[in-house]
């Protein structure tokens, strides 16, 4: 009996040995970043940017927006852009504030950055509206 589970816990580890043979570890190549940089403020506001030697870009931006009141709401402005795998550039331009998250690019289905937009109308004239009842 403890033979033949040896010959089991043997076989086992062979083909667990060659499964582990056959993955390929894929080598990814590190990209060398040219230019980077952040500010952080004590108001809230921030802004942070790279840029890689692939030709990646990121910069976004904060700030709070009507700081204090019932208002109050952090806004963030930003992009990014790459090259894509068939040597196209992607770009990617976004805010995000009390509307929420608004993005516009060449990846992004127009009716998608259309229907963002619209909720945010929405959005701003609920808030008039509320605004108004407060006064009467």
């Amino acid at each position: 009996m403890f033979c033949h589970l040896q010959l089991v816990f043997v076989t086992l580890l062979a083909v667990a040995s060659a499964a582990v043979a056959r993955i390929k570890i894929e080598e990814k190549e590190v990209v060398p970043i040219l230019n980077q940089g952040e500010e952080k403020n004590s108001d809230g506001s921030f802004t942070y940017y790279y840029e890689g030697a692939d030709g990646a870009k990121r910069q976004e931006m904060g700030f709070v927006n009507n700081a204090g009141t019932e208002e109050e709401a952090l806004v963030v402005k930003g992009s990014y852009r790459y090259i894509d795998a068939n040597g196209q550039e992607v770009l990617v331009e976004y805010i995000a504030d009390e509307n929420g998250f608004q993005p516009q690019g060449t990846i992004i289905p127009k009716e998608i950055s259309q229907a963002a937009a619209e909720a945010a109308v929405v959005s701003n004239i609920q808030k008039t509206q509320l605004l108004l009842e407060k006064k009467n």
